[in-house]
Formats: structure tokens, sequence, C-alpha cells
């Protein structure tokens, strides 16, 4: 009986050598490469050399499958990829990290990225997203900010998932926002009330509340004007009034002015009138 015989691949197609072949490229490559400079002909060689070794992985093996991306959640898809600008089955030390990595930071939504071959076939991107803390109101448009003032992203539809983050208002607002937002937050029921921080002359803040009153906060200390404030409304309900505004500026006294009067002088508890 006749036996059957398996065809066999040729040893240079089989998986194990990839990497043996790819080494021996890169090795005569760099010869070469010492041979240019010693000889005066680097600049002329450089691209030569780098055309082969691009040519001498692809042929082993070294070609693009798969780009992973982490951490994205609020860069819109089609904005990366446009950047990116990859094609499947590209020779992947053709990919330069840096040059990519400097592309893709340069999204509105991307503070910081990394990008990395992971050999033989696979570019992982890894990006470090703005948390926006802040929406700013300037000149008739919004914006996001994040906790260390930054503009993110100015205007358009994807803008308005953020409505419910604190507003701040004004020029000169956003480097100060987690500074009074902090303040803010410190009295929990009077910050439930809050709609809008207004920056006023680039020096102190305006409080608007829910119900249209403004509190007048002062330039230094507002946060024991703001403690002040809670103590006092705890004690007289002063939201429950039909106020314009309250005004916290006097380090000894609550200025409360009513709608359609003249401001009157609140004394703080234990002082003489």
């Amino acid at each position: 009986m006749r036996q059957l015989s398996v065809k066999r691949k040729p040893f240079w197609k089989k998986p194990l050598f990839r990497p043996m072949a790819f080494a021996t490229a890169m090795g005569v490559t760099a010869i070469l490469m010492i041979y240019a400079v010693k000889t005066g002909m680097a600049d002329f060689a450089t691209l030569r050399m780098e055309t082969a070794a691009v040519t001498a992985s692809a042929d082993s093996g070294f070609i693009l499958k798969d780009v992973l991306v982490e951490g994205r959640e609020n860069t819109p898809a089609e904005d990366l990829r446009a950047v990116v600008n990859l094609n499947i089955d590209q020779p992947i030390l053709k990919v330069d990290p840096v040059i990519l990595r400097q592309r893709v930071e340069a999204l509105p939504w991307v503070a910081t990225a990394s990008v990395e071959r992971q050999l033989p076939d696979v570019i992982h991107i890894k990006l470090n997203e703005h948390r926006p803390t802040a929406m700013w109101q300037h000149d008739g448009t919004f914006s996001l900010i994040n906790k260390d003032g930054e503009v993110i992203l100015t205007g358009g539809d994807d803008i308005k998932v953020f409505s419910h983050l604190p507003l701040v208002v004004g020029k000169g607002a956003p480097p100060h926002a987690q500074q009074v937002l902090a303040i803010l937050r410190s009295e929990p029921e009077l910050n439930k009330k809050v709609k809008a921080a207004v920056r006023v002359s680039e020096r102190r803040w305006d409080i608007a509340m829910e119900n249209g009153i403004f509190i007048r906060l002062p330039e230094d200390h507002p946060e024991k004007a703001w403690s002040r404030l809670a103590i006092y409304n705890k004690q007289h309900e002063i939201f429950a009034k039909n106020l314009q505004s309250v005004d916290m500026r006097l380090p000894d006294r609550i200025l409360v002015k009513i709608e359609g009067l003249e401001t009157i002088r609140k004394p703080l508890m234990g002082q003489d009138t």
C-alpha cells in the first residue's frame, strides 16, 4: 500500500521563524547603518534603511491587526478615528507612537494619552480624559471647565448633557470656580437652592439663588460669610420672604433688601442695633 505523504510548510513560513527573520533583518539593518555613518552616507542611507526595516518586519508578520482604545468616555469615536487614521494590515513599525500620541492629545476631551506598539500586531491607545466639574457662561456661550479652570469644550449640542453641573458666570470665573464651589458645598442646605455663582469685577462672587435672591459675598473670607448666612437662615427662614438680595459684605451685619423697599440693616445675633 502506498503511504500518504504529508505536505509540510516551508520553514520560512512557520510562525516560529517570523521573529527569527525579523531579528536577522534588524541586525543586517543595524550593520548597514553603522557602515553608512562611518562612510559619511548616513543622511542618504537612513531613509533606505528605515524602508528596508519596515518592509522586512511586515514580511515577518509585524503588520497591524487591531487598535485597542482604553479610557474613552466622552471623546467622540469618529473624532478619535479621524486622528488615528491607521489601516489594518499596514506595517506596524510604520506607526510612530509619539506622533500618534500628539495627535490624540490635541482632541478637546483628551488631557493626556499613551500609545504603545504591542508587537506583533496591536496598537494600544490609553486616554486620560478631562473631567468636567462646572459649566461656565460667558459672552452668551456655555463652556465646560475642569477642576483647574481649563476650558474643555465650548458650545454645541453635546454640552447640554452636562447641564446638571454647577454654573459659574462672568469674566475670570473659571480659575476661581473650584474655590467658590467648595464654599457652597460646605453648607448643603443652602447649596441645594443655588442656581449660579456670578463673578463680580473679577474679585468676588454673587450667588444667584433659584428663587431669584442674590447673595453678595465679600472678597475676603467668603466662606465665613456663607456660614453666617446658613445660621441666619435657620433662625429666620429668610428665603421664605420676598427678598431681592442679602448683602454679606460687612463682617458685623447682614444687609437685607426687600423688593420695593430700601435696604434694611439686620444686626448679627448678640449685637446692639
